[in-house]
């Protein structure tokens, strides 16, 4: 809960600043700019979570196979390259990720990339530190950093939106940055710091060791690299549609990471001790019912947001979305929310495969995964261009789902995906309806009071269903939430 908190707290943030952002500067070839870069650093910024579920097993002790120390030194020299390529090669770097771009926006992507560098090493290290926080327990710690992070970066967003332009979101994320690094550093120095001193850290044995990091979290790079490549084949689009389909994206990203890979971050300790003496536990315990907590908030979110969330940002900031805007919005929505059901299921499934320790199984799907969506990509944007881009996502991130079902339960495998395809049928179906129902009458009224009866009514028909397709998840909900003693 504490997690989940945290990352709903940081995607508030970002939810109030993507807003006034948008209402601000719409959506120009320069806003274009600026979320490719973006792009770069929120895809950065999931695989440096993701050290959180691939490095814990490595300082799990007995047999770990790492020190704080050294892995502390591994984080330092990963931030190397990151400077380079973002800042004295910056421009070359957003000539390869901004192609169809004019010169203006990828001036814009340059000037982003020179300041999101920075802030890419420090939530780098800050996700170290939030690993090494887990393992000792400290989940608060974390919490109480990613929330103290994201309200600096309101703060900053709101004093400089007036003066510093479309980089404005840039340099919030980078104030983001400094303050979560200094209370995670914080939190580790008094929880124990780094250990002991130990034998002076040589430079053959640290690279080697920073391979084991990396190797173990060379999947969580490829899976986060596919958006990347889609928003390349959006940037030779309509202007604007880059824009918006960073906003899509960054809406479904944020409930899966407050969902399903909430729950795998703070459960990957419990998960690695109990994988070692009952796998299918592991699975019956965490993985079926987190898809279905995932599903129970993730389905109406994606669903209001299609039938009411890009009309509702339309009236409330008329010069942010236009009419083609919204349609758009809800197009690139509907689609991301295909994403969203295999992104819920791999964010669950992988740390359940490093606690079984198969990192290296899974991490030789890496290659095979981005050829498959290059390639689908390719074909997808050439058949129906920027739709079928976006539509293509879903795609390998699918395969790849299925895959980690065979790895992770073998020949149930087939129930493993008979149970999850229920729940994922029962949730969208009971969103869709009640959304959609909600959506006819909205239509009826037209305007801000449409877009708002949509989103209300709406949730109250969801909620109101949730009893009839799934009474055992709201028993269990009710007694987690219940305080103690009662």
């Amino acid at each position: 809960m504490a997690m989940s908190l945290a990352t709903f707290a940081m995607a508030a943030a970002s939810a109030a600043q993507a807003v006034l952002y948008l209402s601000l500067f719409g959506a120009t070839e320069q806003t274009d700019g600026f979320f490719i870069a973006f792009a770069v650093y929120t895809t950065f910024g999931v695989f440096s979570q993701s050290l959180r579920l691939t490095s814990v097993p490595l300082l799990i002790e007995p047999a770990a196979r790492l020190t704080v120390r050294e892995f502390a030194a591994g984080l330092g020299v990963v931030a190397v390259p990151v400077l380079l390529l973002t800042e004295p090669l910056a421009g070359r770097f957003a000539s390869v990720i901004a192609p169809g771009l004019g010169s203006s926006g990828r001036s814009v992507t340059e000037s982003a990339l020179m300041i999101l560098g920075p802030a890419m090493v420090l939530q780098l290290w800050a996700a170290g530190a939030a690993t090494v926080l887990a393992v000792r327990g400290k989940f608060s710690a974390v919490a109480k950093s990613y929330i103290a992070g994201a309200a600096a970066g309101l703060i900053v967003f709101l004093l400089l939106m007036e003066t510093a332009g479309e980089l404005t979101l840039g340099w919030s994320m980078l104030a983001m940055a400094v303050v979560t690094a200094s209370s995670m550093g914080l939190g580790v120095r008094t929880s124990g710091g780094l250990g002991g001193a130990g034998d002076p850290l040589r430079m053959r044995p640290l690279v080697r060791k920073t391979g084991i990091v990396l190797g173990r979290t060379a999947i969580y790079l490829a899976l986060n690299l596919l958006f990347v490549v889609t928003l390349a084949y959006a940037s030779r689009s309509v202007t604007g549609d880059t824009t918006v389909l960073s906003y899509a994206y960054l809406f479904a990203s944020y409930l899966v990471a407050g969902t399903g890979m909430a729950l795998g971050m703070s459960r990957i300790p419990d998960m690695t001790r109990i994988a070692r003496a009952d796998r299918r536990a592991v699975l019956d315990d965490t993985v079926l019912p987190g898809f279905r907590y995932a599903m129970l908030l993730a389905a109406p979110a994606l669903a209001g947001l299609v039938a009411a969330g890009a009309p509702l940002v339309h009236d409330l900031f008329p010069t942010s979305l236009d009419a083609d805007g919204v349609s758009t919005l809800r197009v690139f929505a509907a689609l991301l929310a295909v994403w969203t059901f295999p992104a819920l299921i791999v964010s669950l499934l992988l740390p359940a495969l490093f606690a079984f320790g198969r990192a290296t199984a899974v991490n030789l799907l890496a290659l095979p995964l981005v050829a498959l969506h290059l390639a689908a990509t390719a074909a997808g944007s050439a058949l129906y261009g920027v739709n079928g881009a976006v539509a293509a996502f879903a795609i390998a991130p699918t395969a790849f789902a299925v895959a980690l079902l065979v790895l992770a339960a073998g020949r149930e495998s087939a129930g493993l995906v008979r149970r999850i395809g229920m729940d994922a049928l029962r949730f969208s179906l009971l969103a869709a309806v009640s959304y959609g129902v909600a959506a006819i009458l909205g239509e009826h009224i037209g305007g801000l009071g449409g877009a708002f009866l949509t989103g209300a009514l709406g949730t109250v028909l969801y909620v109101a269903g949730i009893p009839l397709v799934a009474p055992r998840q709201v028993t269990v909900l009710l007694g987690a939430l219940r305080p103690t003693g009662t």
